[in-house]
């Protein structure tokens, strides 16, 4: 069982009626396991994809041809394969790479967060070299 809560000074405390429904169901002393995540917030998944463009956008012609970025789906290929966000099958004899999800069912929001920070320090330091943060921070803005 999934249900949303709120953290209060008293614990946390089912968010909507359908939740308080569900914890209804749980007997007091019992034993349970839970799972805390945040979910994903979507203007911040809009600002990984303004990143993305930014970065496409920016990307010095040089490593267009060398890493074949013709697109922002292939800029955010290569920033998954960069960061480890994938996995290798063996298909018909030969290794295959199947890239992972970011989709919100696929990371929660402290998990996205980790993921666009490290994508932010990879950009810095291998695919727009010499911009700030502080400056990639401010064209992103611009974007979303």
């Amino acid at each position: 069982m999934d249900i949303y809560c709120r953290v209060t000074p008293n614990g946390l405390v089912p968010l909507y009626d359908s939740d308080h429904d569900e914890k209804q169901k749980l007997r007091e002393g019992e034993t349970v396991l839970c799972r805390i995540s945040k979910p994903r917030n979507y203007e911040f998944h809009k600002k990984f994809f303004a990143l993305v463009r930014v970065t496409f956008d920016n990307l010095p012609e040089r490593l267009v041809q060398m890493l074949g970025i013709r697109s922002e789906e292939d800029m955010l290929d290569c920033i998954k394969i960069d960061l480890g966000l994938f996995n290798t099958i063996w298909h018909g004899g030969r290794q295959v790479i199947r890239l992972g999800s970011i989709s919100f069912a696929a990371m929660d929001n402290i998990e996205f967060e980790k993921f666009y920070n490290r994508s932010v320090t990879l950009v810095l330091n291998k695919y727009l070299c010499g911009t700030s943060r502080q400056s990639l921070t401010e064209e992103i803005a611009r974007y979303y």
